[in-house]
């Protein structure tokens, strides 16, 4: 499991090296850490137990990338 997360890290990186916008990369890495907690529920860990292993950094991923998308799609509807 951890050589697949790493890979997937790696794959995020790649997709925004190439593509030069930080926000695909934050997209992502969101859709991965929401992917992971869900993973980590239909495994048997308990919600609480994998919320506490979501941890912050994931916390704060999604945040940041649900409000750039808020944003984009804000100034595309004006």
């Amino acid at each position: 499991m951890g050589w697949l997360i790493t890979g997937l890290i790696i794959l995020g990186l790649l997709i925004w090296l190439v593509s030069q916008r930080i926000f695909y990369m934050l997209v992502y890495f969101a859709l991965l850490s929401a992917g992971l907690f869900i993973y980590r529920v239909a495994n048997g860990q308990s919600f609480w137990e994998a919320f506490v292993d979501f941890g912050l950094v994931d916390i704060v991923i999604l945040i940041v990338a649900l409000v750039m998308i808020a944003e984009k799609l804000k100034s595309g509807k004006s």
